[in-house]
């Protein structure tokens, strides 16, 4: 009603564009927090360790609506970033991509942050405990270099916590996106979806939600292939419940 267009041709066109957000988001704090509870989770101490843990309290305890306001303060003051939208009007022919990508930066990093100091509290927890696991240890004492006994045996054994919470890591995404979405103007479900509130479009409020219960769904599934792969006794349980059902 508020458009004059069909939900179901509104409805993904947004869809897309929050789906591009929210991986870029994801991909940032995957690349970011799991590397850095790496690092604090296989060190007791040192300077590079504590800092990081100081970084991800602070980010923890900032919300994605708090962090997207400062970055757009920042970037309001600096210049460096667009503030907002998705592409810029005068954008030059040939760098659409560019572009897309330069408004990127803001939304993603203010979805993506906090994220990553999740992926790294979990990872470092999950890290230290697999540090002191026996096969560890007994490699560590035949002399095999501590830092390829961490990057290459440990690492499959500890990200078993990761795979099995990226269905909520997704819930909390989606949540995240929508929150950015309206501060930052990018035109996705979140702006979609209040500007229908506003109006009482209940069909395209309808659809918004559907979509995002899509989003949950597809985050759930893709949970569960990854705890497949990083861990074969989650498939191996599942196709003993299959032949005992």
């Amino acid at each position: 009603m508020q458009y004059e267009r069909p939900v179901r041709d509104l409805v993904p066109e947004r869809a897309r564009n929050t789906a591009i957000l929210a991986l870029t988001a994801l991909a940032l704090a995957t690349a970011v927090g799991l590397p850095l509870g790496i690092v604090t989770g296989s060190r007791r101490g040192g300077l590079l360790a504590n800092a990081i843990r100081a970084g991800s309290l602070v980010l923890l305890s900032m919300p994605p609506l708090l962090t997207s306001l400062f970055l757009v303060f920042v970037a309001a003051r600096t210049g460096w970033f667009p503030i907002a939208g998705m592409r810029s009007p005068g954008a030059p022919a040939g760098g659409e991509l560019a572009d897309l990508l330069h408004h990127l930066v803001l939304p993603a990093a203010a979805i993506g942050l906090p994220l990553a100091a999740m992926i790294e509290r979990l990872q470092s927890q999950a890290m230290s405990e697999v540090v002191g696991e026996p096969f560890v240890l007994a490699t560590l004492a035949r002399g095999v270099p501590r830092a390829r006994v961490i990057w290459r045996d440990a690492l499959k054994a500890a990200l078993r916590p990761i795979a099995s919470v990226y269905g909520l890591i997704v819930g909390t995404l989606l949540s995240g996106s929508f929150a950015v979405e309206v501060i930052s103007a990018w035109p996705g479900l979140g702006t979609l979806m209040l500007g229908a509130l506003r109006t009482r479009d209940v069909y395209l409020v309808a659809g918004c939600a559907g979509a995002g219960a899509l989003f949950l769904a597809v985050g759930t599934l893709v949970s569960d292939v990854a705890l497949a792969l990083v861990d074969p006794r989650a498939s191996e349980a599942a196709a003993e419940g299959r032949a005992r059902a």
